[in-house]
């Protein structure tokens, strides 16, 4: 198996889950979890533009890559229109520390698939 081919198929899994990141985040009670799921959403498709190399951008990831795009314009079409109804904060602490752990576990997960961008390019190149 060749490394690009790797990549390009964890950067295919990374955009198809910041696609549903940006798509659950419009699902959130408060703003502060709208807010954690589209910067998750954001980097995921940031990392996948600056780190994959430009040689597995033809063919099926392509039409990966728009259905993507296509998604956060629906996000953001969505979370426009619901944003004034939503509080900026969960009431409870408990809510609040679930917010506060969805997003860190996001963040990790971001290194992690981050990560795996990078080394099969180390490892196999």
């Amino acid at each position: 198996m060749n490394p690009e081919l790797v990549q390009t198929i964890v950067a295919a899994a990374l955009v198809a889950w910041g696609a549903y990141t940006a798509l659950r985040s419009t699902w959130a009670r408060t703003r502060m979890g709208m807010l954690g799921g589209l910067a998750t959403a954001l980097l995921m498709i940031l990392l996948v533009r600056l780190i994959a190399t430009f040689g597995g951008w033809t063919d099926w990831f392509i039409y990966i890559w728009f259905a993507v795009i296509a998604v956060c314009v629906f996000t953001t079409y969505r979370a426009v229109t619901v944003w004034p109804d939503l509080p900026w904060r969960a009431e409870d602490a408990k809510a609040r520390r679930s917010e506060a752990s969805g997003l860190g576990f996001s963040a990790v997960l971001a290194l992690v698939v981050a990560g795996a961008l990078v080394l099969p390019g180390l490892l196999l190149g």
